[in-house]
């Protein structure tokens, strides 16, 4: 079966990336693969100063998306998600290939040193770590991230401190003060015309923007909710908190 490699065309495409990340999920227990939430987190807020079309690549065939790319030239790495079917053979490793050289390729564009770049691999993900392994890649040996997974029985809402409370955002009228609790929270990384930027960005919906509130109004802690319909699973992130509380 013939696969065509084409580039991201915007929000059909998100909505396209999510539904088969949901359905690659729904067959390898999430091994391997982003949450759909994380896919405009990664796209819109983690390259907030790039065109998505410069770094994101689709291939297609018959059966629908067959692998999608993401170059990360800020953090020197990539995602690259290939459908299961076609996992750990040649077509995963002319993926790989070409997520290795637009990140490079990507870096020198932007002035960005650096003398090598990053690769995930989930611990159970013997296919990818092969390839990998076989490209080249060396273990970090640093310690693996973690995903936690709790089921859902009953919630309690935490008490607050007098005067604090939970809100939302409401619309882009929240930009500043929701750049300023990013910034207290993570470093001076946000303006608020860049955080509009986001707010109107295929994914990303106010409401899903949980604060809280001090009692003078100012955003203190932040975290924004995604979904995945289709395994019936929500992820919070990221979390911050201002520095000052």
């Amino acid at each position: 079966m013939k696969i065509l490699k084409r580039k991201y065309t915007g929000e059909a495409d998100l909505k396209r990336l999510q539904d088969f990340n949901a359905e690659a999920i729904a067959l390898t227990n999430h091994c391997g693969y982003l949450h759909p939430g994380d896919i405009p987190h990664h796209i819109y807020s983690g390259h907030k100063h790039y065109d998505p079309v410069d770094l994101l690549t689709i291939w297609e065939d018959g059966c629908g998306v067959a692998a999608w790319l993401l170059a990360d030239p800020s953090h020197k790495s990539f995602d690259a998600q290939v459908r299961p079917d076609l996992r750990g053979g040649d077509f995963e490793r002319d993926v790989l290939q070409l997520a290795e050289a637009r990140t490079i390729a990507l870096m020198q564009r932007h002035n960005i040193a650096g003398d090598y770049i990053h690769a995930d691999a989930f611990r159970g993900d013997s296919a990818r770590s092969e390839l990998l392994t076989t490209l080249g890649y060396e273990h970090d040996g640093e310690v693996p991230y973690v995903l936690n997974k709790t089921e859902i029985d009953a919630v309690d809402v935490p008490a607050l401190p007098t005067g604090f409370s939970f809100t939302s955002a409401t619309s882009i009228a929240d930009a500043a003060a929701l750049a300023q609790v990013h910034n207290a929270a993570f470093g001076p990384n946000w303006t608020p015309k860049l955080y509009q930027k986001v707010m109107v960005s295929p994914g990303y919906a106010p409401e899903r923007e949980l604060v809280i509130q001090a009692p003078d109004g100012t955003c203190v802690a932040f975290t924004i909710i995604w979904y995945d319909y289709l395994n019936g699973t929500g992820l919070f992130e990221p979390v911050g908190t201002h520095q000052g509380y």
